[in-house]
């Protein structure tokens, strides 16, 4: 028996059954007790499925015993010999293919497991740098805090201010500013306090005002004094001269020079202590008007 004859047998087999059920419908009625009719259908599908495989298996034996091949059949031969290397190329693409994936998955697995080392590699250095931001913050603010005066401290500084005297340094102008970093709120009662010492700082840059006008004033004043003894001196000798001159052409009217001299001198002596009395007099009027300034602004 040929395979060509088995597999026709199977489907003939195959054909007859299947042939007149194409086209009928019917309604099928269901009894309680018996088996519908579906049931036995399914019994003759499973049938010709078996039938169908034994058919199969008969043309085509899966098992490689060359014990079921004719020795004189060179086509079966062939046939098993292709399909035994079939499947040992089948099972070397299998195995190919298998590694290829589980060569995928660890590369997969080792990318996944570098990309959460980074991740946390990032994490930990993201913690790093906001605990340094918080160090430094804390470390400014402490700093900050001890460049702050206590209250008490600031009511000492600002009565040494008024206690100082009218001439300060730059740099202690720039300590005071770099002393208040932040703004203190200030009582209403303090606020008094502050705005009656910006009047007296006021009256006291208008005091240093007038007296650096009257110093100028008296610069200026002493120079004219100096032009104006220059300038009389000039005319007394000019005069002295001029009598000299005189006393050369008028024989008949001599006077005694040397008593002349003495009245002179003496004039002169007593014009320059007039003169040094009155600038005395002027200096000490100015010192008295800084006095009254600087007890004002004390009181």
């Amino acid at each position: 028996m040929s395979v060509t004859a088995g597999v026709s047998d199977a489907v003939i087999a195959i054909r007859d059954k299947l042939r007149g059920k194409i086209g009928q419908t019917k309604v099928k009625r269901y009894w309680p007790g018996k088996a519908p009719e579906w049931a036995d259908e399914t019994e003759e599908d499973a049938d010709i499925r078996t039938a169908r495989a034994a058919a199969l298996e008969k043309a085509f034996p899966t098992h490689d015993d060359a014990i079921l091949v004719r020795k004189d059949d060179r086509r079966l031969r062939r046939l098993a010999e292709l399909r035994a290397e079939n499947k040992e190329e089948v099972r070397a693409d299998h195995r190919r293919i298998r590694q290829a994936e589980i060569v995928s998955t660890i590369e997969e697995e080792n990318r996944r497991q570098e990309g959460l080392d980074l991740e946390e590699e990032d994490e930990d250095a993201l913690e790093e740098r906001r605990r340094r931001i918080r160090e430094k913050l804390l470390q400014r603010e402490q700093e900050e805090a001890a460049a702050l005066p206590p209250v008490e401290e600031e009511e000492e500084i600002e009565e040494e201010e008024e206690e100082e005297s009218e001439y300060e340094t730059d740099s202690e102008e720039e300590q005071m500013g770099i002393a208040m970093v932040k703004p203190v709120f200030i009582p209403k009662s303090q606020r008094d306090t502050i705005a009656e010492r910006e009047r007296l700082e006021e009256e006291e840059r208008r005091l240093e005002e007038m007296v650096k006008r009257r110093l100028d004033e008296r610069k200026a004043e002493t120079k004219l004094i100096v032009v104006e003894e220059i300038r009389k001196d000039e005319q007394i000798q000019k005069n002295l001269e001029a009598e000299a001159d005189i006393a050369d052409v008028d024989t008949d009217d001599e006077l005694n020079e040397a008593e002349e001299y003495e009245a002179w001198k003496v004039r002169e002596i007593a014009r320059i202590k007039r003169e040094r009395e009155d600038r005395e007099a002027r200096l000490g009027r100015l010192h008295g008007l800084r006095g009254k300034g600087r007890t004002g602004r004390r009181g």
